[in-house]
């Protein structure tokens, strides 16, 4: 039988726990950082969806649709993610491009987010009185996550009691890329055009990427 001394015990212990520290702290890093990583992209993923969401009054399409009924004004539009935007002046849609680990948009291909009969992407010209804006989303995968895209469209409408046709015409200020977290959205102008027997009704709106 071996004894030991009080001395013994007391280091044999103090090693016991710095070990059990060490396997605890292992775990944590193991399971607890990728389950806060998750958490965090969860909530980024989040935010980027609410930015675009058009029950919410201050969600982007919702933002330059004020504007630009008010004719007049603009304001300084922000989202605290990183990513990329771009400004199509040709297709009148402006996009934002992310990297998340998780996806809250299950699909490879766009997706209409707009709740409107016949939505598509790109978007049909739509009736006065339906939402001038489309929103759509797609999820591709990249490396250890998503590649996440949210694109607005502003289409055309038709004006069924009369010969006019409305639309948002979205016009580069300054770049048609940005990483920038904000930028500005600026009533610029309306202008009159025949569009075959019809009359397009165009609303300049500046983007200052």
């Amino acid at each position: 039988m071996i004894f030991m001394s009080k001395g013994q015990v007391e280091i044999i212990t103090a090693v016991l726990i710095v070990v059990i520290a060490i396997g605890l702290t292992s775990a944590a890093y193991t399971w607890g950082i990728p389950l806060i990583q998750k958490r965090q992209h969860e909530a980024l993923a989040e935010r980027v969806k609410n930015a675009f969401d058009q029950t919410k009054s201050s969600s982007l399409p919702n933002r330059i649709e004020f504007i630009a009924n008010a004719g007049s004004g603009g304001e300084t539009f922000s989202l605290d993610v990183d990513g990329l935007w771009n400004l199509n002046e040709t297709e009148d849609s402006i996009q934002f491009a992310f990297f998340s680990k998780v996806s809250n948009i299950a699909v490879d291909d766009w997706m209409p987010l707009t709740q409107v009969a016949g939505a598509s992407c790109p978007p049909s010209r739509g009736i006065r009185g339906e939402k001038s804006s489309i929103v759509c989303a797609k999820a591709e995968k990249f490396a250890d996550g998503y590649n996440i895209y949210y694109k607005v469209w502003f289409r055309k409408l038709d004006d069924l009691d009369g010969n006019r046709v409305f639309q948002i015409d979205l016009i580069q200020a300054r770049s048609s890329n940005s990483t920038s977290k904000s930028f500005g959205i600026l009533f610029e102008k309306v202008r009159q055009e025949p569009e075959g027997q019809k009359t397009l009704i165009a609303t300049e709106i500046k983007i200052l990427l």
